[in-house]
This record gives structure tokens, C-alpha cells and sequence, in this order.
């Protein structure tokens, strides 16, 4: 009898070992898929950071992974680089790296705004504060979506943004693994809220969509995105060192109702000279700024700027752009008309004009067309895949 039922454990035994793994390894994949955190610059070279959390918490040297301090009330403190360390909640802590942790359903807030996930509390050279949110990826994509398309905009617009910005997301993920941080809360990377800019028809969108991002050759693509192309999409050779086909520009006749498709700007010729000096370009007070090149999609490529002294610069249109001011001069598509010491500037679009264009994105959402016509639209060649299917695990 004894025997009898040894044999019958060791099989069981035997069974569980084989079998146990197998059932395991497809959820162990899933959850490795979606615990991917991106780390988020929300605050750069701040003096000072008011910080609280509503709940239980922990303060972990992120240099040495030892808990430094934790408590179970609401924490509200001023956070401060004092004497070669961190002075958090009315200590100082001898290290240059802090991560505060919020227990169960606890959020943390930093300067007024809540944010998801942890923070990492980094002390620069400069005796200055850096904070990152790091940050499971798809509510990330939540805490983007409302500042870069409007919630109440067609469900099939915002699904693309969303696989969009996840693959954007992904993309600096793999190019940033050597820094601090993945992206920036700003323009240069994607904006971000945090759990403040979470809206319920974008959250629908990223939960649709869980996952899915866009490939090329077997990799991510870094898709970009901006607001209004203005009847042409960009290069990303021209605005970047990428060359790829599904970044090489599109026709785009979807974005005529955007509010950016046309703009004017009046600018006095002295800003622009005191601009153009502040960043090492010399030139003195400007007679006249005239287009030397435009490139395949009739956007500016190279200005000459003459003074009243006939001195002569000649300046990409991509740094002049960066130089006045972004949101100043909206689009590298523009004419110029001088008008003494004044210069007005008729432009189309707004953005850098690579990849996915917001406004034509509504367009085509507005002509029926679904999330998937529209990314194949502005990224020609791509194809849709799900993120545990690439080898990306972090």
C-alpha cells in the first residue's frame, strides 16, 4: 500500500515538475509585458520640491537598495540638496539618489500634480534636483494622451496615437538604457501629466490598443508625431540623423480643417538678431532674411540673412526655427515678406512635420478610416505587433 501510493506521488511529482513550467512560462511573458516601466524627467534642476503622499510609504537609497526611512501617515515635505546630501522630511540623507515609494493605492504628488508608480530623487553636480517618475507603460501612455490629442476626438484617432506614442515610448526606452531617465515631460519627448491628465476616452483608447506597437525590419519605430503637416509630411533625414522608409514623408490631404494649417507671425528684426546672437551666430541689425533652398516637401532648408552692413549668414532652416522659437515660427513651411524693420512670416502647420499629423489623423477618422489605415497611412511598410512578441524585456 505504502509503495503503491509512492509511486503514485512520484508521478505526480514528476507531472507538476513538467508540466507546472510550461502552464507558468505564457504568464510569466504577459506580465513581463505589462510591468514594463519607462522612466519619466518630470522636474529638472529644481532648487526645491514639495512632495506628499496620501498613505503609507517607503524612502529607499537607490544607491544601495536600503530603506532609509518609511511610515504609514501622510507625508508632507520640502525636499532640498543640504550639505552633500538630500534633505527629505527634516533629515539629511548622505546619498545622491533617493526613490520614494507609495504603499497600495497610494499616489504621489510632486509640486501639486499626482503621478503614479515611484520617484527617483536625483541630486546633480549643480546642487540641484532632478525627479523621475518611473512608471508602468501604459498608464504613462494614459497621462500622455489628453496633451497631445483631444479626448473627445474619434475613438480610432486616439487608438493610434496611443500605439504612436507607445512606440515612441518603447523606441527611447532602448536608445536611453544608459541614462537617467527614458523621456522628458516636455515637448522634446512626449508631454506628460501624470495621473492629474488621465481622461476616460483615452484610457479606453490605451486599454483597446494594450500593447500593440509598430515595426519595421524587425525593430520599433521611433514614431514620430506632431500637429498639422500642412498637406505634406517631413523627412526624418531632414530633421534628424534617421533614414527610414516609413519616415520619408507622406500626402496628407486630411488635415485642411486644422486651425494650423495656416499662420502669420510679425517678428522685429532686432529680436531675431538678438535671438541669432544669444546662440553665437553674429550678424548685425537685419536688412533682409531671403530662402536659398527648400527640400522635397517644400519646407525651408537653407535662409540667408544679410545686414545693413551687408554681412551675410547663412543658417539652416531647421536651427533658425529652433533659435526664434518653435511655437513662434510653427512650421518649417513658410514665405517671408520684409517690411523695414519688421518681417512678417505666412506659414502652414505646426510641428516638425514627421510621421503622424494629429489634425489629419481626425481627418481620417472623420472619413471612417480605423486606427490601423490611419498608422499605415503615416508610416507606410509598418506592421503592427505586441510588445512581448519583441525582444525588448527590460
Amino acid at each position: 500500500m505504502v509503495s503503491k501510493i509512492n509511486k503514485i506521488l512520484l508521478i505526480v511529482s514528476v507531472v507538476l515538475v513538467v508540466i507546472l513550467p510550461l502552464c507558468l512560462m505564457p504568464l510569466a511573458r504577459s506580465l513581463d509585458a505589462s510591468d514594463r516601466k519607462i522612466r519619466v524627467l518630470v522636474l529638472k534642476d529644481a532648487s526645491s520640491v514639495f512632495l506628499s503622499v496620501q498613505g503609507s510609504w517607503t524612502l529607499v537609497d537607490e544607491s544601495s537598495g536600503q530603506i532609509l526611512d518609511e511610515g504609514d501617515r501622510t507625508l508632507f515635505t520640502d525636499v532640498k540638496v543640504l550639505r552633500g546630501g538630500i534633505l527629505f522630511d527634516g533629515k539629511v540623507f548622505l546619498t545622491k539618489r533617493l526613490a520614494l515609494e507609495p504603499g497600495r493605492d497610494a499616489s504621489i504628488t510632486v509640486n501639486k500634480r499626482r503621478f503614479r508608480g515611484h520617484i527617483t530623487i536625483l541630486a546633480s553636480p549643480n546642487q540641484k534636483l532632478n525627479v523621475i517618475n518611473v512608471v508602468d507603460l501604459e498608464q504613462y501612455i494614459k497621462g500622455v494622451l489628453y496633451h497631445e490629442i483631444s479626448h473627445k476626438w474619434p475613438i480610432e484617432a486616439i487608438k493610434a496615437q496611443a500605439i504612436a506614442t507607445r512606440s515612441y515610448a518603447i523606441y527611447a526606452m532602448e536608445q536611453n538604457k544608459v541614462r537617467d531617465f527614458d523621456v522628458t515631460n516636455d515637448i522634446y519627448s512626449q508631454v506628460y501629466g501624470g495621473k492629474n491628465s488621465e481622461r476616460y476616452r483615452t484610457g479606453i483608447a490605451v486599454d483597446e490598443t494594450k500593447g500593440e506597437v509598430l515595426i519595421y525590419d524587425g525593430k520599433i519605430l521611433p514614431a514620430f508625431f506632431h500637429a498639422t503637416c500642412g498637406g505634406q509630411t517631413e523627412s526624418a533625414s531632414e530633421v534628424w540623423n534617421i533614414d527610414l522608409p516609413p519616415l520619408q514623408g507622406e500626402l496628407c490631404p486630411y488635415c485642411k480643417t486644422s486651425p494650423h494649417m495656416h499662420w502669420k507671425r510679425n517678428f522685429r528684426l532686432t529680436d531675431i538678431q538678438n535671438k541669432l546672437n544669444s546662440h553665437g551666430y553674429r550678424i548685425g541689425l537685419i536688412k533682409s532674411i531671403d530662402i536659398l533652398q527648400r527640400n522635397a516637401s517644400d519646407r525651408i532648408k537653407l535662409l540667408k540673412i544679410t545686414s545693413r552692413e551687408n554681412q551675410t549668414l547663412t543658417i539652416s532652416g531647421k536651427d533658425f526655427r529652433n533659435i526664434v522659437g518653435p511655437n513662434d515660427i510653427r512650421s518649417n513651411s513658410y514665405e517671408i515678406v520684409m517690411r523695414g524693420y519688421y518681417a512678417d512670416f505666412y506659414g502652414r502647420g505646426w510641428g516638425h512635420g514627421v510621421g503622424f499629423c494629429q489634425w489629419g489623423a481626425l481627418g481620417m477618422a472623420q472619413l471612417h478610416f480605423d486606427y490601423k489605415a490611419i498608422l499605415k497611412h503615416y508610416y507606410p511598410g509598418t506592421r503592427l505587433d505586441q510588445i512581448e512578441n519583441q525582444d525588448l524585456a527590460r
